[in-house]
């Protein structure tokens, strides 16, 4: 892959989003009409193999699965590397790298979201973080977090059903477990 270009990382340098703030490291690939795609890996995300591009000549952000905009809880695969804790981290740096104009662009949802949807979706995440936190700080068992229903108030619009609710609490205490 001779046409990729690794950028410095925020250790030696750091690049500056359309928000003028640093984003992570990354590697850009050169599109056809000397446009540029900016390469960012998510580290223990969705998964652990998770990457997200930014186009910052048309202020675009593809999420992949790191961003749900179609109202419903994630899929954290955590036998794969996959951590709450990553898809809170991924959020926010595109909430870092987003201004209002930003167009955000998902696997999980057809429409092209904005700054405002992202900004929710990690909200419920961090949310769903803490709680689980706290929880499995507490020394409870993934039953006993099952039981508790966590996220009760978070279900109403991000679970479709009660297997999403049982699976999401399942995916946010396994994040736990995986440290």
């Amino acid at each position: 892959m001779s046409g990729i270009r690794h950028r410095p990382t925020l250790s030696t340098g750091s690049r500056r989003g359309a928000g003028g703030s640093s984003i992570p490291p990354f590697a850009a690939l050169p599109l056809h009409g000397g446009r540029e795609a900016l390469l960012t890996h998510a580290t223990n995300a969705h998964t652990d193999g998770d990457s997200w591009i930014y186009l910052a000549d048309a202020n675009v952000i593809f999420t992949g699965d790191l961003f749900y905009n179609n109202g419903r809880y994630p899929t954290i695969d955590c036998a794969n590397g996959g951590d709450i804790r990553g898809m809170v981290r991924a959020n926010e740096a595109f909430l870092k790298l987003a201004t209002t104009e930003t167009k955000i662009a998902s696997s999980r949802g057809g429409a092209v979201a904005g700054k405002a949807q992202v900004a929710e979706f990690r909200d419920m995440l961090a949310t769903a973080r803490d709680r689980m936190a706290a929880m499995v700080g507490n020394g409870m068992s993934e039953e006993e977090a099952l039981a508790a229903k966590p996220f009760a108030d978070l279900d109403a619009k991000w679970a479709g059903n009660e297997r999403d609710s049982v699976n999401f609490i399942r995916m946010a205490y396994n994040s736990f477990k995986r440290s």
